[in-house]
């Protein structure tokens, strides 16, 4: 077991981490405005409007997580336990894969990415899964730099077929696939 109950900052409390539930829509959709907004912003590909339908199914998945901090959203993001889609041949069912991390625009200067990290790093102990797989775009130097101060490390860039497994905004996109080995993150008690 990870002997810390804050993996990157010790110092600082982490916010709470729980599964989405169909009452938490509303402020579902707010963090994914709120995230393209960010996007249109920088000039980076732009996610789709997710629908209610796709949201909700995730939810029912048990796929979609809130993040949030005496009470008010922090953010959101989904887990998947595998990936082949993206990661292709690079896939071992051995990661806990994170996506679409989005902030509220009510807490923009929350701690969200530690707790989602913390989070799912404690996850992987628990699954005994070798640590935390991200995509984003290859042409944001900006957010990759993020990642790999977070810990991450770039393993490989993939330009998206047009798998249809895969969200059609996928289609064509370079991605850049970074992980972040649980071993790298343990420390002793």
């Amino acid at each position: 077991m990870i002997g810390m109950t804050q993996v990157l900052r010790p110092e600082l409390r982490p916010l709470r981490v729980k599964r989405a539930s169909i009452s938490n829509l509303k402020s579902v959709r707010a963090a994914y405005d709120c995230a393209r907004a960010i996007q249109r912003e920088q000039h980076a590909p732009i996610w789709p409007d997710f629908g209610d339908d796709s949201i909700l199914d995730e939810i029912r998945d048990g796929r979609l997580y809130r993040v949030s901090d005496y009470g008010a959203l922090t953010g959101v993001f989904t887990v998947a336990y595998e990936d082949g889609a993206i990661w292709g041949d690079l896939e071992r069912g051995a990661h806990i894969y994170l996506h679409r991390i989005a902030r509220s625009e009510i807490r923009p200067q929350a701690r969200l990415m530690e707790s989602v990290i913390t989070w799912a790093l404690v996850k992987c102990d628990s699954m005994r899964r070798d640590g935390l797989r991200v995509d984003t775009w290859a042409d944001n130097p900006a957010i990759i730099a993020y990642y790999e101060m977070m810990g991450f490390e770039l393993i490989a860039t993939r330009r998206m077929s047009n798998d249809p497994r895969l969200s059609v905004h996928y289609h064509g996109l370079e991605l850049a696939l970074l992980e972040l080995p649980l071993a790298s993150m343990i420390q002793p008690d």
